[in-house]
This record gives C-alpha cells, structure tokens and sequence, in this order.
C-alpha cells in the first residue's frame, strides 16, 4: 500500500512531487493542478506529507513511521549496497567494512534495509 493524495484537498502546489527523491508523484492532469502518487513507486518514507500544506497526503492503513535507521557492524560486509540504494547518500563506509548511517542525512525511507542481504540494517519505528 503506498501513500495516496486526497484530490478535494490538493492545491496543486507540487511541493510533494519537488519533495519525493522516488519520482514517485507527478502532475495528474495538463494544467498541474492536481498530483497523484505512483504507486508502483512509492517507498512510504513520508517526506510528502511533511510539506504538504493543505494536509492532502493520506497515509495507509497500518503505516508506521520510522524513528531510526542503524547499521549493525557485527552483521554488515561492507557490501555497499545500502548506499548504492539511498537516495539521499546517508549509508557511508569502506567497501569490504562495515558501513554506517549518517543520521543528519537519513530521513527514514528504509528503502536501506530493503536491499541489504545480511539482514544488517536494523529499523526503529515510532
């Protein structure tokens, strides 16, 4: 289930779909007055409804917002592939060492943890 925009609420100023490093909200009609979410696209990381100013963002049923993302280096090879998924560069490190989390740049997407095979990104929800 991915976030959906309430179109009687949406103002059409586009502030969700500039917000979403997923390109996962667009314009849905020729004059961009209104925006829709991809689903197919959506990671649910929520950066959208924090800029929304009209509350126009709905959250799915069942939605838990992240508190915290860590890395755990007992688990982490040091394979990269955390980086090479986050859009906004927060997972750091040495190829072959364990990675870690900048936590100034995360903002809780876990699309991380989503790629990661050792099962080293550990996930915190509110």
């Amino acid at each position: 289930m991915a976030f959906r925009i309430d179109e009687s609420r949406c103002v059409g100023c586009g502030g969700c779909a500039f917000t979403c490093l997923f390109g996962a909200i667009s314009a849905a009609n020729d004059d961009a007055s209104l925006y829709a979410v991809d689903e197919t696209k959506c990671v649910e990381c929520s950066q959208c409804s924090h800029v929304c100013p009209n509350d126009a963002i709905i959250t799915p049923d069942g939605y838990r917002k992240i508190k915290s993302v860590r890395i755990n280096p007992e688990k982490c090879k040091g394979c990269s592939l955390c980086s090479r998924a986050c859009k906004a560069g927060a997972p750091h490190g040495k190829i072959k060492e364990p990675f870690e989390i900048d936590p100034e740049k995360c903002f809780g997407c876990g699309v991380c943890a989503s790629k990661c095979k050792f099962e080293a990104i550990e996930i915190e929800y509110c």
